[in-house]
């Protein structure tokens, strides 16, 4: 029953490492090739809106932008933003993948170590039935229950 428990747990944390987390960051980083994307080059994916090379004023001979320039700040610092959460989230499932394998390990170095102890004659006799799980069949085998009412 317990390994019923722990096998679900540690599938569920696989889960969520291998499967669900990897999904969130592409959104995250979805999101950050959409927004270098949008240059604000004047090119038609985005008009004329923020361009960095028009006139600072109309007539003027200064091809400078604010909006372009401050566009520009504000793009960079949100696909930076995406892709740091892109890349944290992609740690956090790297840390699952790592609990996860300890948890493996773990229970592979106890199995091992009982089932040594198990086939050591010193600690069990596996020709003493009083010592072994009830063979089926036997007087002190459990069966099936009987049906519920």
């Amino acid at each position: 029953m317990m390994a019923d428990v722990v096998g679900g747990d540690l599938y569920r944390l696989w889960r969520v490492s291998q499967v669900h987390l990897p999904r969130i960051a592409d959104v995250y980083y979805d999101a950050a090739r959409t927004v270098a994307g949008a240059r604000g080059s004047g090119s038609s994916s985005d008009g004329d809106a923020f361009r960095d090379s028009t006139p600072v004023a109309p007539g003027s001979s200064v091809l400078s932008s604010p909006v372009g320039a401050a566009w520009a700040e504000l793009r960079n610092e949100l696909q930076h933003m995406y892709t740091q959460i892109g890349d944290t989230v992609q740690l956090g499932a790297e840390g699952i993948r790592q609990a996860t394998q300890a948890y493996l390990d773990t229970d592979q170095v106890n199995s091992d170590a009982l089932r040594l102890y198990l086939n050591d004659p010193r600690n069990h006799n596996l020709d003493d039935p009083a010592s072994n799980p009830p063979a089926e069949g036997a007087d002190d085998h459990p069966g099936t229950p009987p049906p519920l009412p």
